[in-house]
């Protein structure tokens, strides 16, 4: 929907009774589930809950345990509606879904069926998979640097000479003075230490001084973190993972997680992975291609960000 599109009727009387609402169009939008506390497993995501307003104002929520909050729910904008459109000739009443509200209730099961059973299979994962931080250092493919500033030169291996890559602080972005921070590897790496503690997996279009997604040339890696799963932990879903995309790094940030930055896979895998690993305690804003993550060899306080495990070739 057009953010300039003036407001229908309907759209009023959802945001009146329910709160504010995203709007997909002028006959769908999603909200916060009125029965949100109710749900079983909790996500950030913003589509959960879907209104329809073509025909009979309706309101959907995949989830089964807010059930009643939906009844409720679907009973109040319907009053309101009636309300409102009284003598407009406008359904009201229950009626047979249509098929777009259909696939949407079917599509939304699915993707809470796979994050029930990603949540479920999560001790048997780790279990499989235990590793160790100290495991992995000892069994990286490259052997890892002593003194940790000498990470930042092995790191920019993860990227070929001529590739566009952003270097900075978090608000490094968005101006022209900015444009500093996109150079080449080759440029990057005349310098003898990180300059700065971020870094981007993806590379980015030649004259480029803003870190957005529609800056970014390529969405070169994957990173994986988590900040409530302790380190060995993210560990053994590093390994669980690197049996389906490859692994090529894993950075300790100096702080209580790690960043595994795996090959991004194809589109496909992605949107599962969009789905999984939220459900088993990874970090979904590390999806977004252009979302800053650390780089090895810098300083954060009083610490250097490390490299854990490396296998991420040669391109000096």
């Amino acid at each position: 929907m057009n953010p300039t599109q003036e407001k229908s009727s309907r759209q009023k009387i959802v945001e009146d009774v329910f709160g504010a609402a995203l709007w997909e169009s002028s006959a769908k939008g999603f909200i916060k589930c009125p029965g949100y506390e109710q749900h079983t497993t909790q996500s950030s995501s913003t589509r959960e809950c879907a209104v329809f307003l073509d025909e009979v104002p309706t309101v959907f929520c995949f989830h089964q345990s807010c059930a009643e909050e939906i009844e409720t729910a679907n009973r109040e904008l319907r009053h309101a509606s009636r309300q409102a459109e009284a003598g407009k000739g406008f359904p009201t009443c229950k009626k047979k879904l249509t098929v777009e509200q259909r696939a949407w209730q079917k599509e939304q099961r699915r993707v809470q069926a796979m994050r029930v059973r990603a949540a479920a299979c999560m001790p048997m994962l780790l279990k499989q998979n235990a590793w160790t931080t100290e495991q992995a250092r000892t069994e990286s493919p490259i052997p890892i640097p002593e003194n940790p500033l000498e990470h930042w030169s092995l790191s920019l291996n993860l990227f070929e000479a001529d590739e566009i890559i952003w270097v900075g602080n978090t608000f490094d972005s968005g101006e022209a003075r900015h444009a500093q921070h996109f150079q080449t590897t080759t440029a990057w790496r005349q310098l003898p230490h990180a300059p700065y503690p971020f870094t981007c997996p993806s590379i980015f279009k030649a004259g480029a001084y803003s870190r957005s997604n529609e800056s970014v040339l390529a969405h070169k890696f994957l990173v994986v973190e988590s900040d409530t799963l302790p380190k060995a932990d993210m560990c053994s879903v590093f390994r669980w993972l690197n049996n389906s995309i490859k692994l090529r790094a894993i950075v300790d940030t100096a702080g209580r997680s790690l960043h595994g930055w795996f090959e991004c896979p194809d589109q496909k895998f992605l949107d599962e992975l969009k789905i999984i690993l939220p459900a088993m305690g990874c970090d979904p804003a590390l999806f977004k291609p252009s979302q800053p993550c650390r780089m090895a060899g810098a300083w954060r306080e009083k610490k250097i960000q490390s490299l854990v495990w490396f296998d991420g070739g040669s391109h000096a």
